[in-house]
């Protein structure tokens, strides 16, 4: 298994005053009410694995009402170390420790990644494209340093443009601005494209085991400058093109379209309004897959997920599942255990062990949580 958690604590976290389990094996199953905490447990480990959370980054979100400051730990062992994660928050600031020595999100990431699933990325195939792309990112800044500043890198850069288009600034100004945004944009563009083209394979596979291979999956990236070139709800045939070609077909389209932007005073191209689209059989899943293919296009992405980041790093990541097993059918609940059996450390919450599978439920370590 490599690396995996054998302990976890917190101290004025969220709804926790204190918080201690230890001894923790393969597969973890946290049962009690709705509003306890359960999914505060889950939202700790993601940010001392992935450096994210799910939720809002805020600080001061992250500290018990009433408290100025608080932890949430990891000791995480395995490949003979042991590293004791801790995050610690105040109501302006997160910062991170490995064995008491202060360290940057980006020196540990990628250490011992985690993958989530939660009832919202039920969503993920008829949901927003701002959250399609959130979850490439996501994975991405997981795999890659790079990927995680390069975005950061973008972010910025554009509230800047949007900020100076407010303003009204010259369009000779504004120029200058857009090759910077067409220089880190590009390079977003092409860490997505990649991030995509690593993950499909994985996103196949899975889904023909779910699905029994009755449908043939696509997932699909469209650039901004080509979001009204073709009929969506049919698989287009896109390009994914070089790092030179996409900065230049990115100044191309803001040169073409500054007009529009000073009227609007926001930028309309870049990574932050490129689509990405899942297809079954040729068609748009949002718009012609039924609920229950929907369901197993999430599955898949997410088992699709956990193969890539295992076969990218050599470590399986942590799988997160709050609340989920009751939202699938015993099919897909199936699909997902074959995927847990010994191979991924996994926690699991649940109102009532009744409503996970038999199978999970006689696998994992129980662990009731009442108020706090």
């Amino acid at each position: 298994m490599g690396l995996a958690i054998e302990k976890i604590a917190c101290r004025n976290f969220r709804s926790y005053k204190q918080f201690e389990l230890d001894g923790i094996g393969g597969l973890t199953l946290i049962v009690g009410p709705n509003a306890v905490g359960k999914t505060n447990l889950l939202e700790g480990i993601q940010l001392v694995t992935a450096c994210s959370s799910f939720r809002s980054s805020t600080p001061s979100h992250l500290v018990r009402a009433g408290q100025g400051a608080g932890m949430f730990s990891a000791e995480i062992c395995g490949d003979g170390r042991c590293l004791d994660v801790e995050l610690r928050v105040s109501r302006e600031t997160r910062e991170y420790f490995v064995n008491g020595k202060k360290k940057r999100p980006r020196d540990i990431r990628g250490t011992l990644p985690s993958v989530l699933f939660s009832p919202e990325d039920l969503e993920l195939v008829k949901g927003s494209q701002s959250f399609k792309r959130a979850q490439v990112d996501q994975m991405g800044a997981q795999l890659s340093a790079n990927y995680h500043a390069v975005r950061k890198d973008y972010e910025k850069i554009l509230r800047q443009k949007n900020r100076y288009l407010k303003e009204s600034v010259s369009p000779l100004f504004l120029q200058s601005i857009n090759e910077v945004v067409a220089t880190v944009g590009s390079q977003l563009y092409r860490l997505r494209c990649e991030m995509i083209a690593a993950l499909s394979p994985y996103l196949k596979e899975c889904y023909r085991e779910i699905s029994g291979g009755r449908e043939s999956v696509e997932l699909v990236y469209i650039p901004s400058w080509l979001r009204k070139s073709f009929d969506l709800d049919r698989i287009p045939s896109v390009e994914a093109l070089g790092r030179t070609a996409a900065q230049e077909r990115l100044v191309s389209a803001m040169e073409k379209d500054a007009h529009r932007e000073h009227e609007r005073r926001m930028s309309l191209y870049g990574p932050q309004l490129d689509l990405v689209e899942f297809y079954l059989d040729g068609l748009n899943a949002q718009q012609f897959a039924s609920q229950g293919q929907q369901r197993s296009l999430v599955l898949a992405f997410k088992m699709a997920q956990v193969a890539l980041i295992a076969e990218r790093l050599g470590q399986n990541p942590v799988l997160l599942l709050d609340d989920v097993m009751s939202e699938l059918d015993e099919m897909r609940r199936d699909a997902l255990l074959s995927l847990i059996s010994g191979k991924v450390q996994t926690f699991v919450t649940a109102t009532n062990a009744e409503k996970v599978s038999p199978a999970l439920s006689a696998l994992a370590r129980v662990v009731e949580i009442g108020g706090e």
